[in-house]
């Protein structure tokens, strides 16, 4: 093929199957971002135990040129409290809903990413930010909690389905 027919073929299969990504599988776990680029993440199990509207203020702060970035699976009022503390503190944020980005307890539901690689030693909140523990909890009353939690994932799914006919 000569090169005029190579770029046609490669303009065609641009528009058939879009623009080629790098890395999809990170980019799908990380919220549409690379994994050097992320400095805070929140599982969804996390999002739903706590507020981190204090910790993330304080990454914002120290950070103003970050982007917040928010699965759109989260329950509305978690989204309102993010978008609202971006907001207020002048922060970029983008709420992720394509149903490529994964949707488990573990998977990222809040991502706080820079515009380039910062690779810190982990994105983990709760390693960056440790709370100290007021009671303990005995490991029955975190179970339970944790089935919960995956209950209510499950119940997300299957109206994020049901709203978008998927079903």
């Amino acid at each position: 093929m000569s090169q005029s027919e190579d770029q046609m073929d490669k303009h065609l299969q641009n528009a058939i199957f879009g623009a080629p990504v790098l890395h999809p599988d990170e980019q799908h776990r990380n919220l549409g971002t690379f994994h050097e680029r992320l400095d805070l993440g929140i599982t969804f199990t996390q999002a739903l135990l706590r507020d981190y509207s204090p910790e993330l203020r304080t990454e914002m702060l120290a950070h103003p040129n970050y982007q917040l970035l928010l699965h759109g699976l989260l329950d509305q009022d978690i989204l309102d409290r993010y978008i609202c503390l971006a907001t207020k503190n002048q922060i970029r944020f983008a709420i992720r809903n394509d149903l490529m980005y994964q949707h488990q307890p573990d998977s990222l539901a809040i991502a706080l990413a820079a515009p380039m690689a910062i690779h810190p030693p982990t994105i983990n909140i709760d390693d960056r930010f440790p709370l100290t523990p007021l009671t303990p909890t005995s490991p029955v009353r975190r179970q339970l909690l944790i089935d919960r939690i995956h209950q209510h994932l499950d119940k997300n799914r299957s109206v994020f389905r049901q709203r978008h006919h998927l079903e």
